[in-house]
């Protein structure tokens, strides 16, 4: 009895073949009718139960045709696997090894399919200690991408983020960086703060901010501040100002900043000089090193910082432990040098722009954007704010206070409008004075570089009072070229710069006088 190969069926055509064969006695008949039951057995077996799908049916060939065969198969193959690289740990043969597609496609299938669909999908069949293992090697951004895929993997991640072996790996990645481009590819910081941000999506927004706390917590032993910055940027990118705010209080509080700050303003400036100077490293590191080329972040960071103190006079205290002019101490350490700027006028400009241009663009920065809303700073406060800085504990020199003004032509407006609308016409004119006479040292001419903002000031004055300023700054330039040329021992040096100085804001004078 003849039994298929797939389903062990008996197959009851073999009676009737032989019948056929005892009915019919003409022998050619008998072979012909015994040749066409056979093709029709084959064919109907062939249908129905494909007993040849397991086997290759190839033609007889010589030995000579096998073996020149074989030779151009084996070429095909390696030049297959030279061409797609296929690795060595491949379990299922790749459909193009085989040149007979239809066992090809048999011998794909195998293999079943090994893995359903779940939440954690491939890393379904590790164990626990086995996947931790695994994420390990895996690289951070990478983590961060498996983390928002599902709510199970983000559950694991964070269990792996917990784990001691986790801040031994952070302390190795980022033990050999220090200062990098934010969100440059080669920072590990960056990419352990969008870890984070991306593990917290789950959670609460106070809930991320603890989760960001134990991090920090447990990997104090990274002192790097300015990575830790980096971090803090990574973890905050792209919320609102107001969510950002909230995380600016939530790493003052964990990272004890909150404390440092309080003490090294509860006294006069210098008593506290090395915690000013802590002060200042971490929270320009934290919040101000990352975003200097965007006004309106800056500027916002700088607005948040500031606010944290309840007066004027604390505000600019704390701006210029910020960014007032450092020296060294008996020690060689940084300290805060709170009198070169009231001792010594600083006249030329690259030293302008390293010392005093930082505080210019942080002022600037905190007025000139509109976007930054609650957080922008009006003309009035702007004013008591460069008020405070420049008179506190020492009043700056005249030249260095206008080199202020100069770096950020915008600020001019706010010095001006201020004192001429309050009745300090002639105050305003001596400082315009040095402004252009600051300009003239610097090769810069005064007409070009200040004409936008006098004609601002000026159609922001009524009338009387732009009279006022025009007779107080003529009077002031005639003053001052007397001055140079009754002085006694008489500097011919400085009285030509004088007359410079006058030919150069000649341009002005005609321009004020026409709006009068």
């Amino acid at each position: 009895m003849l039994t298929s190969q797939i389903d062990n069926e008996q197959v009851p055509v073999l009676a009737q073949i032989y019948d056929i064969r005892r009915i019919n006695s003409d022998p050619a008949e008998i072979s012909r009718n015994a040749t066409d039951d056979r093709n029709s057995f084959m064919s109907e077996n062939t249908e129905k139960d494909r007993i040849t799908n397991f086997f290759a049916v190839r033609k007889r060939r010589t030995s000579e045709e096998s073996n020149c065969s074989l030779n151009e198969k084996k070429t095909k193959a390696y030049g297959t696997l030279d061409a797609i690289k296929i690795s060595s740990s491949r379990l299922v043969p790749c459909y193009d090894f085989f040149d007979d597609k239809e066992n090809a496609l048999n011998v794909e299938h195998v293999v079943p399919y090994a893995i359903s669909n779940t939440a954690l999908g491939i890393f379904q069949m590790l164990p626990p200690e086995l996947l931790y293992v695994i994420f390990d090697r895996i690289p951070v951004l990478q983590l961060k991408q498996l983390s928002l895929s599902s709510s199970t993997l983000n559950t694991k991640i964070r269990e792996y983020i917990s784990m001691a072996g986790t801040r031994r790996r952070f302390f190795a990645e980022t033990a050999a960086v220090y200062c990098v481009d934010f969100e440059s590819a080669q920072d590990p910081f960056y990419a352990w703060g969008m870890l984070l941000k991306a593990c917290s999506i789950v959670m609460s927004f106070r809930g991320g901010h603890i989760f960001l706390a134990k991090f920090f917590n447990k990997n104090k032993n990274v002192e790097n501040w300015y990575g830790w910055g980096r971090c803090f940027m990574a973890f905050c990118k792209g919320w609102t100002y107001n969510e950002c705010e909230e995380l600016f209080k939530a790493v003052m509080r964990f990272t004890g900043l909150n404390g440092i700050l309080s003490r090294a303003m509860s006294r006069k400036v210098k008593n506290y000089p090395h915690l000013e100077i802590e002060v200042r490293v971490r929270l320009r590191s934290f919040f101000l090193s990352h975003c200097e080329k965007n006004d309106e972040c800056y500027g916002f960071w700088i607005s948040v910082i500031l606010r944290t103190q309840k007066t004027i006079a604390q505000q600019g205290q704390l701006f210029m432990i910020i960014f007032g002019p450092l020296k060294l101490d008996e020690d060689n350490c940084d300290i805060i040098d709170w009198e070169l700027l009231s001792n010594t006028t600083i006249e030329d400009r690259r030293l302008c722009e390293e010392i005093i241009g930082p505080m210019a663009f942080s002022v600037h920065c905190m007025v000139t954007n509109g976007n930054l809303r609650e957080y922008a700073w009006s003309d009035y406060h702007i004013f008591n704010l460069i008020e405070e800085i420049t008179t506190a504990p020492h009043s700056w020199t005249l030249d260095n206070f206008a080199a202020l003004l100069a770096l950020r032509p915008k600020l001019i407006h706010i010095a001006l409008h201020a004192r001429i609308i309050h009745g300090h016409q002639e105050e305003a004119a001596h400082l315009f004075h040095a402004i252009n006479s600051v300009l003239h040292q610097w090769g810069i001419f005064s007409s070009t570089a200040v004409t936008g903002v006098l004609l601002k000031t000026f159609r922001a004055l009524s009338d009387i009072r732009r009279r006022l300023f025009l007779s107080s700054f003529l009077r002031t330039e005639s003053e001052l070229l007397s001055d140079a040329l009754m002085n006694e021992p008489f500097d011919r040096d400085y009285f030509y710069m004088e007359l410079a100085v006058g030919r150069a804001v000649s341009p002005l004078v005609t321009l004020m006088a026409s709006n009068v």
